[in-house]
């Protein structure tokens, strides 16, 4: 009787063990899904771009350059109760370009460059830009821009292929949205 009795408390106190474990785990989870939410914020910026209208060359690259844009980073980082020393990451995670008239069949394919200070890196290309669409998402690179969105201002170098030899001036304007990892102000 005994030995019963032990085995059905050690039964009892294993599950036991093992509920707590499970919770402590799922806790646990819970926590950290809550401090990845308050540490993981969005910036969304907006400009334009404007492609003259004239002759250029067919399938040969063209570079523009944006004006400067404000990166407003330190507000930003300030709302979100964090500060530029305590970013770890910042990454694109949109960047779309459209057209308010017309569409973008005068595009071949395009590449951007963000510029700062910093220097420059390439963001995102898009290739084959399906006929008769007035607005594209870049495929973006999988790279941490975080020394260019802590600089007061930025720029954009966009290079463009022309699918024909004349364009009618054409105002791009280009969203981009980018993803915050910072640790908390205290």
């Amino acid at each position: 009787m005994k030995a019963k009795l032990k085995i059905k408390i050690s039964l009892l106190l294993f599950v036991t063990l093992v509920l707590n474990i499970g919770l402590l785990n799922l806790s646990c989870k819970k926590t950290k899904e809550k401090v990845d939410e308050l540490t993981e914020f969005d910036i969304n910026y907006t400009t334009n771009l404007t492609v003259p209208s004239h002759t250029l060359a067919t399938n040969v690259p063209v570079d523009f350059t944006t004006p400067d844009i404000s990166t407003n980073s330190s507000n930003k980082f300030l709302e979100n109760n964090t500060t530029r020393e305590l970013v770890s990451e910042i990454k694109l995670t949109k960047y779309n370009i459209s057209v308010a008239t017309g569409n973008l069949d005068f595009l071949k394919s395009l590449s951007i460059y963000i510029k700062s200070t910093s220097g420059e890196t390439l963001i995102g290309t898009k290739t084959n830009i399906p006929a008769g669409v007035s607005e594209t998402q870049l495929d973006l690179a999988d790279v941490n821009i975080k020394s260019f969105i802590i600089e007061p201002s930025m720029k954009f170098r966009v290079t463009v292929t022309i699918d024909a030899s004349t364009v009618n001036g054409q105002n791009l304007k280009m969203d981009q949205t980018v993803r915050v990892k910072a640790i908390l102000s205290k």
